[in-house]
């Protein structure tokens, strides 16, 4: 798994920087302001490449005392740093380009070059995309992800380029600087999706999309003798695992072992419904009709 982690985020640096070098370049060779924020977000992208390169090494760190749960935060962590970078670039492409266009500072677009290197862009990444994403999502690191759907941004951003450069050399010259207004709002649209994806995992909590787990445990519950009230329910991500802790009422008179077998069938029945997805689960026994006042977790909605 990490071998194979390591060598996409290898390949994607390699080859930002190659896409990079080649669009500022021609950017200002041929004073293209579209062609010239493609290159500057690509070398954000080398970046963000970095970040998920050592982010991904450090997450496989096992345990220690410091870290008694991992360290597979810190790749929620990477994904926010990437997501502030990609905000800069967007205010800032979204600037130059509006102060172009208003004071009129474009000009026609000479040669062929800025439409061939916009051509090798989306070619390569889209390569970028397809292998990230797969090998993010197989393997759940989120840095990984972010980064694919930042690719899959520069695909669309690499395509306007295109038209952009294309409009200007037929004699649309102000097509340029509207393009980058356009680009500028696409990395900032981006930059909110990755933010948002891992705010909730940071805080630790779980997506609104994955409420479903409170149920989940809830109904396997039900399906274990003995099991009475389950409260005090909380879920989190811990990388791409998900943490559980939840208090249960049992029978007072079981002794400890009867009431450790009924937590045993619990515990057995959350693993098999999430697997590998499952980083923990505690489950603290109680006398039933306790009455201790336990003001956080979720219990059963009635």
């Amino acid at each position: 798994m990490e071998k194979s982690v390591k060598k996409v985020t290898i390949i994607a640096v390699l080859t930002n920087s190659t896409l990079a070098f080649l669009k500022v370049f021609t950017g200002l060779m041929f004073n293209s302001m579209a062609v010239l924020a493609d290159g500057i977000d690509s070398s954000t992208d080398i970046f963000t490449s970095l970040v998920v390169f050592f982010a991904t090494r450090f997450s496989s760190k096992p345990p220690d005392k410091l870290h008694p749960y991992g360290h597979q935060k810190v790749e929620n962590i990477a994904a926010k740093i990437i997501s502030f970078v990609i905000f800069y670039a967007g205010i800032s492409l979204l600037t130059e380009s509006f102060k172009r266009l208003i004071t009129g500072n474009y000009q026609t677009i000479l040669g062929i070059i800025p439409i061939l290197v916009t051509i090798i862009s989306m070619a390569g990444k889209f390569i970028l995309f397809i292998m990230e994403y797969k090998i993010g999502k197989k393997y759940q690191r989120q840095s990984l992800i972010a980064e694919a759907l930042n690719m899959r941004n520069d695909i669309l951003l690499s395509t306007l380029v295109f038209f952009g450069v294309f409009l200007n050399k037929i004699g649309l010259s102000w097509a340029d600087p509207v393009v980058g207004m356009i680009m500028s709002i696409i990395i900032l649209k981006v930059s909110f999706e990755i933010f948002s994806e891992n705010f909730y995992s940071l805080m630790d909590g779980i997506h609104p999309k994955e409420e479903w787990l409170y149920d989940m445990v809830f109904e396997n519950c039900k399906k274990c003798d003995g099991v009475y009230n389950p409260h005090k329910v909380r879920i989190r991500k811990i990388g791409n695992k998900y943490d559980i802790d939840l208090d249960i009422e049992v029978d007072p008179n079981l002794t400890v072992k009867q009431a450790h077998e009924i937590t045993k069938c619990l515990r057995s029945k959350i693993i098999d419904s999430l697997g590998d997805e499952l980083y923990d689960v505690v489950i603290h026994v109680e006398p039933l009709l306790n009455d201790e006042i336990e003001p956080y977790g979720l219990e059963e909605k009635k």
